[in-house]
């Protein structure tokens, strides 16, 4: 147990990156139907624990902080950007709209 918990401590300044990379390309990517909600609600929890880890880094003047803190911008930045449409679908109205 005690080489998990170094291993984590070892590279606790490369997975806040990391989870904020894997949860903005799952935003992105998963976005229709069930799948858009769950999506979402996932996306949110890794935002508040992201939060969660940003403000013990900077509590505890970490040397990693800046990275964590940009990270949280980022992410925070990437939620409330407008995602792409789907083909066939239009962005205004959210109906299928036929191209012939």
């Amino acid at each position: 147990m005690e080489r998990l918990i170094d291993c984590v401590t070892y590279c606790s300044a490369l997975l806040v990156p990391l989870l904020a990379v894997w949860a903005i390309t799952c935003l992105y990517v998963l976005r229709s139907g069930y799948s858009c909600h769950v999506t979402q609600v996932v996306y949110f929890a890794a935002l508040l624990l992201i939060a969660g880890i940003t403000i013990r880094t900077v509590i505890a003047d970490d040397g990693c902080w800046l990275i964590h803190t940009t990270s949280l911008g980022i992410m925070i930045v990437a939620g409330v950007m407008r995602r792409p449409a789907e083909e066939g679908t239009s962005s205004l109205v959210g109906e299928s709209v036929s191209m012939y």
